[in-house]
């Protein structure tokens, strides 16, 4: 459990995160190089002078993982409650689609200066998956009174392969010699938040004595204004 607390102004938005941030591998990057003298190729090929060496790269960018919640509060007119828009987010990292990156490869050629031509480099594109899950609400609450969000899942699934060296990379009988294993974890993510009222010295303006309801009863509801 976290218990994070966060001070903003009346319909300013504040934000609360509990994130992972992971480097994913997102594109590719091409680099051709060509010199005057020779040298060698990414494949290993001597290249004369004047060739142009290829070189793919892959491309890696942060991104947080993980809940993360926003809400924007108001203070009514009242000054005993608060308008609050709630949006928890969670997003998570679920792998690559292997089966479509198959359609789109990046090839890059090396030649050199003798038109010697080397082997072709061929790169999947990564097309990295996420799931994204969201709920925005709104709600109006008493001061110091709590807000309950539930419903969210986390979904963790993490897969070992292990095998024997050598004997594990035998095309039929590596099989017997390899072994994968997956494991799932199943989190239920319930969300409470409270808001609270304080002055410019962050002392809370209202205790629980002066609020206008009694604690151990619902307050009354008003009635809504129709035309």
């Amino acid at each position: 459990m976290s218990a994070p607390k966060v001070t903003t102004l009346s319909a300013r938005q504040a934000q609360v995160k509990a994130v992972r941030v992971r480097y994913i591998i997102t594109d590719l990057d091409l680099n051709q190089t060509s010199g005057g003298g020779g040298g060698a190729t990414t494949t290993g090929t001597t290249t004369g002078g004047g060739g142009v060496g290829s070189t793919v790269q892959p491309l890696a960018e942060p991104f947080e993982l993980g809940p993360v919640l926003d809400v924007i509060p108001y203070v009514s007119a009242d000054g005993h409650t608060i308008q609050m828009t709630i949006i928890p987010t969670i997003k998570e990292f679920e792998g690559y689609d292997l089966e479509n990156a198959q359609l789109f490869q990046a090839q890059a050629q090396s030649v050199g200066g003798g038109a010697t031509v080397g082997n072709p480099l061929s790169q999947i594109t990564p097309l990295p998956i996420f799931r994204l899950r969201q709920v925005v609400t709104s709600a109006i609450v008493w001061d110091g009174q709590t807000v309950v969000l539930g419903g969210l899942l986390l979904d963790e699934t993490t897969k070992t392969k292990d095998k024997v060296p050598f004997l594990g990379d035998m095309p039929l009988l590596g099989r017997l010699f390899r072994s994968e294993s997956s494991a799932g974890k199943k989190t239920s993510l319930v969300i409470f938040v409270t808001p609270t009222i304080i002055d410019p010295a962050g002392n809370r303006v209202h205790s629980d004595e002066n609020l206008p309801f009694d604690q151990n009863s619902i307050p009354q509801q008003a009635k809504p204004i129709t035309q």
